[in-house]
């Protein structure tokens, strides 16, 4: 395991692989991007989002069907775009929120973003089909408080489901014709956040943050029950499955937060309804959390961690026997 601290972070945000060793960062406080090409051995700076939009975090990534890549960020809240495998960025669109959020690109070509909080007074969402040359501003909940809409759940076809949080409980929303309305699943009143979902089979599952606990549906999010808990006070930030040596393994990085000196993991099961292990214990802090993991290479994966106040760190896992 290797470990960069990005200079005067406070946060790794966000990480994304590229493939063939290569990979991105995203920092909070002057949301910058740094990449990768030599498999986590070295980090350099290849874009200063603080100088160039004066954004203070970069919160995702995806890579859209048109082979670009597409990013989130905070305070000013953009949706911008590199073409270049992130060593440049163009602004595409500039939400009325704090934050474009929650990202995902759908089989026809649609795209949402989620944002916190909404200019609308409500928990709402970005909807394009033409990579933000145009956009929709979409409420999600008619009522209630402005939330995050953190994260999406998405397969295929057009039924996708949101995690919401952060004012208020986590709630998990479903929309069946491709993010033009929504309909409320589920509530989970203890939890802070719904971070990150996957599916597993016939199973979706969904990260609470706050409560560290492991929701699972078996009927297409209609009823939830808790899977896992891993303790009592916790962060669970994203669930990859990665495969090694034939066998598939799911993967996620969290945060024991029960005690005062916090610990980052990484959580690994070959049966997300089953055990799970602490693969390995990547450090320990006063406060923040492991959010992020992205895979680098076959044998090479990155987790982010950290939060306002402690350091920021970009983990490289060497995965060997």
């Amino acid at each position: 395991m290797s470990v960069f601290e990005p200079p005067g972070e406070s946060n790794v945000r966000s990480s994304f692989g590229l493939g063939e060793g290569a990979g991105l960062i995203g920092t909070e406080e002057s949301g910058d991007v740094f990449k990768t090409t030599d498999g986590g051995n070295s980090w350099r700076k290849v874009w200063d989002g603080s100088k160039a939009w004066e954004i203070q975090d970069v919160r995702n990534y995806l890579r859209a069907q048109d082979g670009h890549i597409y990013i989130t960020t905070s305070e000013p809240a953009l949706v911008a775009r590199s073409t270049d495998e992130g060593e440049s960025w163009d602004v595409l669109t500039r939400a009325k929120s704090s934050r474009t959020v929650g990202l995902v690109e759908l089989d026809s070509g649609t795209m949402l973003v989620g944002l916190r909080p909404s200019e609308n007074d409500r928990t709402s969402i970005l909807r394009s089909t033409d990579a933000f040359a145009t956009h929709d501003w979409i409420k999600v909940m008619e009522e209630g408080p402005r939330q995050n809409v953190t994260s999406f759940g998405y397969w295929g076809g057009s039924d996708i489901w949101a995690g919401i949080g952060y004012e208020h409980s986590g709630e998990v929303f479903k929309s069946s014709d491709e993010g033009k309305t929504w309909q409320q699943q589920a509530d989970f009143p203890k939890a802070r956040d719904l971070m990150d979902f996957f599916r597993h089979g016939d199973d979706i599952y969904v990260l609470a943050s706050g409560i560290a606990t492991l929701f699972k549906s078996s009927d297409g999010g209609t009823s939830w029950t808790a899977a896992h808990q891993f303790w009592s006070k916790g962060f669970l930030g994203q669930c990859v499955l990665i495969t090694w040596k034939g066998q598939k393994f799911w993967i996620m990085p969290a945060t024991d937060q029960t005690e005062k000196i916090y610990r980052h993991v990484v959580l690994i099961t070959d049966d997300p309804a089953g055990e799970w292990a602490e693969w390995i214990e990547l450090g320990r802090d006063t406060s923040g959390g492991a959010s992020n993991v992205a895979r680098l290479a076959e044998t090479r994966l990155v987790v982010g961690t950290g939060n306002h106040a402690a350091q920021g760190r970009a983990y490289t896992l060497r995965i060997s026997d």
